[in-house]
């Protein structure tokens, strides 16, 4: 069995938002994580690693080398913090975070390659999965706090090296710029697994339930007021699906704001129980997990439940299981009743 690595660093607190802006995606979501990780990371045997800087060449497996060039080109002229859309924005210190972003996954994808991962966990910022391949994927109105999408570049990448994978993303919002990058480079050797909040809720308003990237992507969606129960069965019915593709790799885009009150955007009352057990699942394969969002109590209790899930180890969070009304049961069938033959 290969080692666990979790890659953990002041760097990525660099990357800041304007003054009195009150991003959500700040430096303190990092803080959070780290108090909740590292002690139990420390505890069960994972191996710290403070990333070094690399080219941000690496993020070409999946964007298009001219739209890394342009952002490249804002990130060295920024003086300040300061918005680029209506939800993403740039400072000073995001060149620095993207590339020990960059750095930490070339390093996880190499101890893959070799044998010598079982897994690892990119506590890094900023968030990825809605960057598309030349910005906002799947036409959303913004790159939804996103700049360059760590976890679908590290699919392709390793999917263009004969290893077959399968990218999870559980955080609550559409992963669209995934999406969008696994449908434009069509490999047979990857899939797509996207569970997430019901898509007319929240942004990126994308993510309809059902097959999409020509059969390699599914997406399954969580209505509001879902417990525990109905997400759980979701996750057994992911965890079949994964054990027929048989992957080499699996990569997971890690969200945390699925956990009950986590955000203003969260409807669900999902606990520590779900990030665990979704954890247990990922630890059957060698894994590499990227964050992707969570802003308090999911940092806090659901980013140590599941990296005690990727350890084997219990839940030390313990949380009691929430259950759904037979109405919330009802609409969650009702809205995928057309992919209940594959979950």
């Amino acid at each position: 069995m290969g080692g666990r690595y979790l890659y953990l660093s002041p760097i990525f607190k660099m990357h800041v938002p304007p003054r009195r802006s009150g991003h959500m995606e700040s430096p303190e979501r990092f803080d959070k994580l780290r108090r909740s990780l590292k002690p139990l990371a420390v505890r069960n045997g994972w191996t710290l690693i403070e990333p070094e800087a690399a080219r941000l060449k690496f993020y070409e497996a999946a964007h298009d080398p001219m739209y890394i060039a342009g952002l490249l080109s804002e990130l060295e002229a920024a003086l300040d913090s300061y918005f680029i859309d209506s939800d993403t924005y740039i400072s000073p210190g995001t060149q620095a975070a993207l590339e020990a972003l960059s750095w930490s996954a070339h390093h996880a994808l190499e101890a893959a390659e070799k044998g010598e991962l079982q897994a690892a966990f990119i506590a890094g910022r900023p968030p990825g999965h809605h960057a598309g391949v030349s910005g906002p994927g799947l036409g959303a109105p913004s790159l939804g706090a996103c700049l360059l999408n760590t976890a679908a570049s590290l699919a392709l990448k390793a999917s263009s090296r004969g290893l077959k994978v399968v990218l999870v993303d559980f955080d609550l919002n559409h992963g669209n710029g995934s999406q969008e990058i696994v449908e434009a480079f069509g490999r047979e050797n990857l899939f797509l697994i996207d569970v997430h909040q019901d898509w007319r809720t929240t942004f990126p308003w994308t993510g309809e339930p059902g097959v999409a990237a020509g059969g390699h992507a599914l997406n399954i969606v969580v209505p509001g007021n879902s417990g525990d129960d109905i997400i759980l069965s979701i996750v057994d019915g992911v965890e079949a699906l994964v054990d027929e593709l048989e992957p080499d790799l699996v990569i997971v885009s890690a969200g945390f704001d699925f956990y009950k009150g986590d955000s203003h955007l969260t409807l669900t009352r999902t606990t520590s129980r779900f990030f665990h057990r979704i954890g247990l699942l990922v630890s059957k394969y060698p894994s590499i997990s990227v964050l992707e969002t969570g802003f308090s109590a999911g940092l806090e209790r659901g980013a140590p439940a599941y990296l005690a899930g990727l350890s084997g180890s219990s839940d030390p969070i313990g949380d009691r299981e929430t259950r759904s009304s037979e109405n919330v049961w009802r609409e969650f069938e009702e809205l995928n009743k057309n992919i209940v033959e594959f979950v």
